[in-house]
């Protein structure tokens, strides 16, 4: 699929394409590069294409990252209502987007929420290891009747 071009004729930074379920219909989310604005703030373009009537906005911020992690963040808002009928990699539902750890209330709380965060990924990384060393349970059909003759019956 080809890229769509930003308003301004220019290249987009990054694209991502989820699909429509059912159809597979595809859905085209493009942020284009920061640019820093008069007055020194910087922002971020999104359009998103593919959901009817597009879809787009900025992110701002301080820095070029910060504008490009706020229309990230603002793409997936716009995203959300639609969420239940998307699919990226093939997971309904899954967007690719997850929310970012809020930095708003301090780094001491940013650090508390990301070692939360990772404590459960570990978790569920043992969980699924665990689970696939699990020895796999014959299906009935494959067990074997017990006879009335063998021990135990």
């Amino acid at each position: 699929m080809p890229r769509p071009l930003p308003p301004d004729g220019g290249v987009h930074l990054v694209v991502r394409q989820l699909r429509l379920i059912p159809g597979g219909k595809p859905v085209v989310i493009a942020l284009d590069a920061p640019c820093r604005r008069t007055g020194g703030e910087w922002e971020c373009a999104y359009h998103i294409i593919g959901l009817g009537r597009t879809r787009a906005g900025r992110g701002r911020g301080s820095d070029g990252l910060q504008a490009l992690q706020s229309a990230l963040l603002d793409a997936r808002r716009a995203l959300e209502p639609f969420a239940a009928r998307l699919t990226w990699l093939g997971e309904p539902g899954e967007l690719g987007l997850p929310l970012p750890v809020p930095d708003y209330f301090g780094g001491e709380f940013r650090r508390r929420v990301e070692a939360l965060v990772e404590r459960e990924v570990e978790a569920e990384g043992r969980r699924l290891k665990a689970r696939a060393l699990e020895p796999a349970e014959a299906p009935q059909s494959y067990r074997r009747p017990r006879s009335s003759t063998q021990p135990g019956s």
